[in-house]
């Protein structure tokens, strides 16, 4: 959780919903995520919600090193994450 900041995107591993950091607290952090209610009217509500440090993964920094130097979005299959410079250099050459 040390490493988690206020603005960083996370996403819950169990639900496979990713949102921005709004609060962070020692075992968990706060989120807000957008709701569309249909009934009776249409409306978009702001909630907050609170995510378990044991259930999400910081997407703002490297998935190897957690590093925030120098990033590159890699979007394989799935959710995208990142990768520093150092990390994408080791990765293909382990390839070649």
């Amino acid at each position: 959780m040390k490493n988690i900041c206020i603005g960083d995107e996370v996403i819950c591993t169990s639900r496979k919903i990713y949102a921005r950091v709004e609060e962070v607290f020692p075992a968990a952090v706060c989120v807000k995520l957008a709701v569309l209610y249909i009934l009776p009217e249409a409306k978009l509500v702001i909630l907050p919600q609170l995510w378990r440090a044991d259930d999400i993964e910081n997407l703002s920094v490297c998935r190897h090193c957690a590093s925030r130097e120098e990033l590159q979005l890699v979007c394989g299959t799935g959710i995208p994450y990142r990768v520093c410079a150092h990390c994408a250099e080791h990765q293909e050459e382990s390839r070649a």
